[in-house]
């Protein structure tokens, strides 16, 4: 369930699900918010509390997953310089790695996630 509500936040840019036992931290909040309304590209990923904690970077995983292409990596080095990499899937969105996703892309991703979450 926390995991679902970090994931509405990426997708929809707001807080966390009505009825969570634990909230999702407002700062995890706000970068997701921010995922949501720029590309996903590796150089930025860095500044974002996501890719720093390892609920973060599932979640990470998981949309890059659904977003891009097979074939299709993302890479960001944390300000630490840990790499992680998060590997395309079903291409759903292919051109968030351009810019934000559209509000139909965001659909595609959200759908995907909303089932591998069930």
């Amino acid at each position: 369930m926390k995991t679902m509500a970090l994931i509405a936040a990426i997708l929809a840019g707001c807080g966390a699900e009505p009825g969570l036992a634990e909230p999702t931290p407002p700062s995890l909040e706000r970068d997701a918010a921010s995922l949501a309304a720029h590309r996903l590209e590796g150089g930025s990923l860095p500044q974002m509390r996501l890719l720093g904690t390892p609920r973060g970077r599932d979640v990470l995983a998981r949309v890059v997953s659904c977003a891009l292409p097979r074939g299709t990596a993302l890479t960001a080095i944390t300000r630490d310089g840990t790499p992680y990499s998060f590997a395309g899937g079903l291409g759903l969105a292919p051109g968030w790695i351009e810019h934000a996703p559209s509000g139909a892309e965001r659909a595609r991703v959200t759908a995907c996630l909303r089932l591998r979450d069930a």
